[in-house]
Formats: structure tokens, sequence, C-alpha cells
């Protein structure tokens, strides 16, 4: 029986394919002889396409065989807090932190997640420091509720 696809269940089919030939094509070269930066770079194929717990598992390896890949636990981070997982999100940001006391992008982010979990104190801490180090977006946040930094 020959089924006529409506425009909607096209673009629905074009969207399951899509997905399967990423996921085919990353685990093809996605094994155990895989540098840390080749599962980073993976990771945001998926982001790019939406998949951000798929993401998520692709930077997971990317730490796992290089545990100081500052940017693969920045931006772990950042797919934590998408996926409502904050506690991790922080872990993550905490260690950007240590190995980079100075990267305002991590300050800027942690305090996003302590906001969110309704911490202001320490929402706002971060994102002075962020401030501080130069982040804009911190700054006109600080700047639009006249808070000095």
């Amino acid at each position: 029986m020959i089924m006529c696809l409506t425009a909607a269940n096209r673009l629905r089919f074009l969207n399951v394919l899509f997905v399967l030939l990423l996921v085919v094509s990353c685990t093809a070269k996605v094994d155990e002889g895989s540098t840390a930066g080749e599962y980073y770079d993976k990771a945001y194929q998926f982001i790019d396409g939406g998949y951000v717990k798929e993401a998520k598992d692709l930077l997971d390896l990317a730490i796992k065989k290089n545990p100081s890949f500052l940017e693969a636990y920045y931006n772990r981070g950042v797919v934590l807090y998408f996926l409502k997982e904050y506690e991790e999100a922080i872990k993550d940001f905490n260690r950007v932190i240590e190995m980079d006391s100075r990267n305002a992008m991590a300050y800027a982010s942690r305090g996003s997640v302590y906001e969110k979990t309704n911490y202001p104190d320490l929402a706002l801490r971060d994102f002075r420091t962020a401030a501080r180090l130069g982040d804009k977006d911190s700054q006109a946040y600080l700047k639009s509720r006249s808070i000095d930094w």
C-alpha cells in the first residue's frame, strides 16, 4: 500500500532521517581511538541538531579522555543547564573556575544557574565577578538593575 505523506509528516520523516544519519555518522567515527577533541567536535554537531543529551554523552567522553579539557567542562555545564541538571552544571563551572580563575564566562554561567535555582546572593556575586573580569553581558545585566560591580 502506498501512502501519501502530508507536509508535516514529510518534515517529521526528514527530521528522523537526519537524526539517524547523524547518529550513524558520529558513532562510526567515535570509538576508543577517538581523541577528546573529536568527541568535543561531535558534541557540537549534536548541539547544533538540538540533541543536547547526546551532546552531553560525547562531552563526558571528551572529559574522560582529557580531564583537563576546560572547554569541554564549560560546554558540558551549559548542556547540563539546558537539561535542568543544575547541581551538575555548577560542578562543571566550578571545575572551569578552578582551572582558570579569570574565566568570566564560567562565572556568568554559574551565576545564571544560581539565579535559576533561587540563590540570588550567589548569583549576584558571580555576575559581579564576571563583570569585573570584562563580561559585557554581566555588566549590562547589573547596570540594568543599577548594581555596581
